[in-house]
């Protein structure tokens, strides 16, 4: 199955707005107070991080970055190999398009106005989107926890040959995905039943979000962006990247589009229209910004305490090997508490880790929207330094 994010692969890799609240949040501290991460790893480890990335710049991807924050170990932040296929050396402020790690800022924005009192998580999907199969039966919280049942529409080899053929995809919208869930209605299955990853659950409630504010779900979700003071994420409304921005390459491994055995150089995909992933994976950051955020969303910066605490009430998504499970828009992998994401032209990982309040993010320039080839050097890095923090069942 084809996904911006693909949990058994993730194993794989491893093992290998408006209104009054009436509650106390958690408040999201100035950006200023929390810098990017210094450069002081012990070198001895630094060497090993560093032979690790180096090791992970291979079919297609021509850099990555890395960023640990570590009180007791000391934090790192590094760039490696190039930002694009002319030799442009790596910096480790490059924006990069997150993919799948955007799934946490709209389960935010929808738990934001749980909070609120502007929608109840058990608000069937019915009254919100029309016409979805077993959409009386869906509620929010289905949505959020992969658990609705939903068709992904990335599955759908019509629409993924068209993108292939186009990331800018001209004249796509979130409603195009809805007409791909009721073509493939006898494959919808009931709510409740399994945890199953879907894109198509995101795009859905970016829908509900439109339905409850009255503004785009790219305007809401932008504003929930700018109340964690993270100043260099943002939803994107065109295919261009904020500047300095690393270039996105097709991995050539990947099944999905072979690589053209006379190509000199990797598929060149930097641009794609945001409105094809939406919700489920549009968003835009850097390294240093979701080194940040990757403790904002493990602790629930942002949400009522007994929300925060609901959305970390975890179901399996493997049931064997590394044990990943699923909350409300958050992913536990082993003991880590994050997400990661795999779009055209990027992978990333962002994990924080409670017990040691320790983050690691990782980002690798190619990636084919279903490998997540960011993973395997994130997850080198994590069995380095925290060899006991990735169980499994």
């Amino acid at each position: 199955m084809r996904r911006w994010m693909r949990p058994a692969a993730l194993a794989l890799a491893v093992l290998a707005g408006a209104g009054t609240t009436g509650f106390t949040a958690t408040p999201a501290p100035p950006a200023e107070s929390a810098p990017p991460p210094a450069a002081t790893l012990d070198p001895d480890l630094a060497a090993q991080v560093d032979a690790l990335a180096r090791a992970a710049l291979t079919a297609g991807a021509t850099g990555a970055v890395v960023g640990i924050s570590d009180p007791v170990r000391g934090s790192y932040l590094q760039a490696y190999g190039t930002a694009d296929t002319a030799g442009t050396p790596m910096t480790t402020d490059v924006h990069y398009r997150i993919a799948s790690v955007t799934k946490t800022f709209t389960a935010q924005a929808v738990l934001r106005l749980a909070d609120q009192g502007r929608l109840s998580l058990d608000d069937p999907l019915e009254e919100y989107v029309p016409d979805i199969p077993h959409g009386d039966e869906i509620t929010v919280r289905h949505l959020l926890g992969m658990r609705g049942g939903v068709y992904s529409f990335v599955r759908d080899e019509e629409f993924m040959a068209r993108y292939v053929a186009d990331p800018l995809l001209p004249g796509w919208s979130p409603y195009d995905v809805l007409e791909i869930i009721r073509a493939h209605a006898d494959e919808a299955t009931p709510p409740g039943q399994a945890t199953v990853y879907s894109d198509s659950e995101y795009v859905l409630l970016g829908l509900v979000i439109e339905r409850v504010t009255g503004r785009s779900a790219q305007q809401y979700t932008t504003s929930v962006i700018e109340d964690l003071g993270l100043q260099e994420a943002s939803y994107p409304t065109t295919a261009a990247l904020p500047e300095p921005y690393t270039h996105g390459y097709m991995n050539t491994d990947s099944e999905l589009t072979p690589a053209d055995p006379a190509a000199e150089e990797p598929r060149d995909v930097t641009l794609s229209n945001p409105e094809v992933p939406s919700t489920a994976g549009a968003v835009i950051s850097t390294v240093p910004d979701m080194i940040r955020y990757a403790e904002q969303l493990a602790s629930g910066t942002g949400l009522a305490p007994e929300t925060a605490r609901l959305r970390q009430e975890w179901t399996p998504l493997t049931s064997t090997g590394l044990r990943v499970q699923y909350g409300l828009g958050v992913l536990q992998l082993g003991n880590w508490v994050g997400h990661n994401g795999s779009i055209f032209g990027y992978s990333d990982m962002v994990g924080h880790l409670p017990e040691e309040e320790t983050s690691v993010v990782v980002m690798v320039n190619a990636a084919d929207a279903e490998a997540v080839p960011a993973m395997a050097l994130w997850s080198g890095i994590v069995t380095l330094l925290y060899p006991d923090s990735l169980p499994t069942w």
